[in-house]
């Protein structure tokens, strides 16, 4: 049975509500811009991949569990196990050293399904575009926001062109290609 738009609506409606709350006090790094920015990103990228209804309520939801106090069970009772399950997918130990858990992640996304793999691609196309926007008008001077140095993002977003490759024929991935070398100067 097919979801009316209307519910679809509700759906997405529910995520963003439930994405704003979980993240109310967080911003881009380093700017004022509140978090939830990032996540619209994100949700549009998803519809323009015409992702379906659960993925893209993960791509709203994809950072709750790794920077919220939500939990999977939270979500799997509100979204379900699929949605659950995606967001889950998407979630770092952050208590590892910067190189080593993107390494990890990076070769769990090799192995994941096409829909996990749109989320990160969607999440890293924006990151990249935000990254290359603040550059242009603010320089290099950026990557002092991070966690890792400018080589460690470069390295990090290399294992996830490798890890997102069969995504390749889609706009998507070689929108994240092209930010990529404006970035990284490749």
């Amino acid at each position: 049975m097919d979801i009316l738009a209307s519910e679809k609506e509700q759906i997405i409606d529910k995520a963003f509500i439930f994405a704003s709350e979980k993240h109310k006090n967080q911003f881009r790094k380093g700017t004022k811009i509140p978090y939830i920015v990032h996540l619209y990103e994100v949700y549009n990228f998803l519809r323009e991949e015409n992702a379906d209804l659960d993925t893209i309520v993960a791509g709203i939801l994809h950072d709750t569990i790794e920077d919220t106090d939500a939990t999977y069970q939270e979500i799997n009772d509100l979204f379900g196990s699929n949605v659950a399950n995606m967001v889950n997918s998407e979630s770092e130990d952050k208590k590892l050293p910067y190189r080593e858990r993107k390494a990890l992640h990076m070769n769990h996304l090799k192995n994941c399904d096409e829909n996990i793999k749109l989320i990160n691609c969607a999440d890293k196309l924006s990151n990249l575009r935000s990254i290359y926007l603040d550059i242009k008008y603010f320089s290099d001077s950026i990557f002092n926001r991070f966690n890792g140095s400018k080589e460690d993002i470069k390295f990090y977003y290399s294992l996830a062109l490798d890890a997102l490759e069969s995504l390749k024929e889609r706009n998507i991935y070689k929108s994240l290609k092209i930010y990529f070398n404006l970035v990284f100067g490749n």
